[in-house]
Formats: C-alpha cells, structure tokens, sequence
C-alpha cells in the first residue's frame, strides 16, 4: 500500500448498516482494517497521520450522512453500499467525495509553540527592520525601519524607535494631537504586521486612511500589491492584508508551524509521537 500524503485519493465502499468500510474489489487493505478496528502492529507500520485524520473524518462523515446532514440524495449501489473518496488536497486540507460527489470538506488547524505565539501576540517586542530602503517602483516596495524619522510638514514628527513609533510635535491642538496619536498606532500596527509580527487586522479601520495617505507620500501605489518590509500586501474591502495569507497569522509564522504539522503527519503511526500529535 502506498503510503498516504498531500495528493493521496482513495476510493472505498461504505455499508450504512455496519458502519464499515471495504475495498472495492475484496482485497485486503491496511486503511480499511484500520478504519473497522481490526488493524494490527504491521498494519500501523503502512499507516501514518494522515490516516489518523483520515479515519476521524471519515467518522464525522458518516455521522453526518446517517443523520441526513449530507448527501440526501445519494443512492446505494446494487450492493447497498455507498462509494466514499477520500482525497488530500494539502496538510490541513480533505475533501470527501460520495459516489462521486462531493459532499464534505475537512479543515484541520495547525498548533503553535509558546515562542510562536509569543512572536505574533506580544506588542511590545522590537522591531525587525533595521535597514531602511527607499521607495523601489520595480516592485512597489519600501522600508521602513528602525531609526527612520518622518517629518508630517505640520509640526509633528514620527521616530520609529527600536520597539515603538514615537510621536513629537504634541500640544498644537486637541484635534490634531488625536489625529497624531490615531497615525503613531497604525503606523506601528503597520510596522509589526510588515515585520510578521502581528495580526493584520490590529491596522484598524480608522488607522487605515491615514496609515495609506502616509504610504502614498513614500511612493507606494496601494491600489496594486506592494511590499512593505518584505511582506507583500494588498487592499482588500478597504484594508491592509497580506497577499494570498488565509490564515489570520503571519504567513512565516504559520508556514514554518505546517511544515512542522506535514512532518509529523507523515511519520507512521507506530511513531509515539505521532500518535500523540497528529
């Protein structure tokens, strides 16, 4: 039996009455002797984390199928048993198919360590960039680093210090003060999200106009993808995300904690620590 990963697609019977799976021509298959709870030590050796997942899903699939969550309309083969496609789109990803159809899409979440969500919840860590790069139109990229100064032309001025943007020029008037005070918070908020430090969402929706006229002075053309510190952005409903990142985290911080989960998963499951993990 091949061994199960990202791009694996399997076909089995499935018979509503026992709950169990088959082959779809008899023979005999680790996955499904595993999945019926007659696997052995030498079965566990052929199977690994992603037929763990596969297994619980599956599981959840058919409860939601007996109960008439899913799949309504599908209809038992002249044997009375139902045809399920389990395929691995990628780690975190399953889609189940049922004759064919597909019905059920399984999402998985990675964890983190304690030194990873310390990296994109503590706000009070220092900045990463501390070489500062004028506006590149070749790529629609700037920096912004540590040790720049930016001079508003209206008697304020913002420092980006080593863990925090700090704001001059205070006392002209109440409304201005708070207007300099709303543009110091985005443009850390922006800093740390450039710096995958943080959440992009932490730039608010109040910071946004002003943290974007800030950019168009530098040079940026936030109405395509530009990148700030490396990381690429975009506007997407009107605010500052990263370019292709579903996943609500900074992409290297969750990249590196998928690469992690993928080697884990593709351990077998007579590994201890992948019993335990995956």
């Amino acid at each position: 039996m091949s061994v199960s990963g990202i791009g694996t697609s399997c076909t089995y019977l499935y018979d509503a009455t026992t709950g169990k799976l088959s082959t779809k021509d008899g023979t005999k298959n680790n996955f499904v002797d595993y999945f019926n709870g007659d696997s052995s030590e030498e079965t566990l050796e052929d199977l690994n984390g992603f037929d763990k997942n596969n297994k619980y899903e599956l599981q959840e699939l058919f409860w939601l199928f007996r109960d008439g969550y899913i799949g309504k309309n599908v209809q038992k083969d002249d044997s009375g048993k139902y045809e399920i496609t389990a395929e691995i789109e990628d780690t975190v990803t399953s889609n189940f198919y049922i004759n064919g159809t597909k019905v059920f899409t399984a999402y998985r979440p990675v964890t983190y360590t304690d030194k990873e969500i310390k990296m994109f919840s503590d706000l009070h860590q220092p900045y990463r960039t501390h070489t500062s790069k004028a506006y590149d139109p070749t790529d629609n990229s700037i920096n912004i680093a540590v040790g720049d100064v930016f001079d508003l032309g209206n008697g304020y001025r913002i420092t980006v210090k080593n863990d925090c943007m700090d704001g001059e020029g205070y006392g002209r008037s109440k409304e201005d003060d708070e207007k300099m005070e709303q543009l110091r918070y985005g443009m850390n908020a922006l800093m740390r999200f450039a710096d995958q430090q943080c959440f992009s969402s932490l730039i608010s929706e109040e910071c946004t106009p002003m943290v974007l006229e800030m950019l168009h002075e530098m040079g940026v053309d936030t109405s395509r993808e530009f990148i700030i510190n490396g990381t690429k952005c975009c506007l997407r409903d009107g605010r500052i995300r990263e370019v292709g990142n579903k996943y609500v985290v900074p992409s290297s911080i969750y990249q590196k904690a998928l690469k992690r989960y993928e080697e884990e998963l593709y351990r077998p499951l007579t590994d201890e620590k992948n019993i335990k993990h995956a």
